[in-house]
């Protein structure tokens, strides 16, 4: 009886060989109101925030897109501001960290981070200023984040 070897080596592996996913949905799109809360001065903008969960090879991805808004004011130049926290079982095992575009920051980014302890925190440069409307989320996501 010959041994069943499913890839000889050297073998290009395509997804046509096999017999399983590649990349496999395991939360689909869902509004971030969901998964925790806002904190004052943050709210879902039109372009509603989200966050979905996939499986790449068997490794966790969360990808988030959407808009959040800013009241003026709100978001404070050199002031690292929570403005969502997650709940638990969305919350990453470590720290992980972004350049975001904003709205109303003099073109400056939107330093962006999320904690173990659930907290989204944002903030800006002084140049930045302190009139902020807007934080896009497009673009964020982690890799095994658990």
């Amino acid at each position: 009886m010959a041994v069943y070897v499913p890839f000889l080596a050297g073998e290009e592996l395509t997804s046509g060989k096999l017999n399983t996913r590649l990349v496999q949905e395991i939360m689909e799109w869902t509004p971030l109101t969901s998964v925790g809360a806002f904190t004052a001065g943050f709210s879902a903008a039109t372009l509603t925030p989200m966050i979905r969960k996939l499986l790449f090879l068997g490794a966790e991805r969360w990808e988030y897109k959407g808009r959040i808004s800013v009241v003026a004011g709100t978001l404070v130049a050199n002031v690292n501001t929570t403005c969502f926290t997650f709940n638990v079982g969305y919350r990453p095992t470590s720290e992980h960290g972004w350049q975001l575009a904003g709205g109303a920051t003099n073109f400056y980014g939107v330093r962006t981070t999320i904690q173990p302890s659930g907290a989204l925190q944002v903030g800006v440069p002084t140049a930045a200023g302190n009139n902020c409307n807007g934080i896009l989320l497009d673009g964020l996501h982690i890799d095994a984040p658990i």
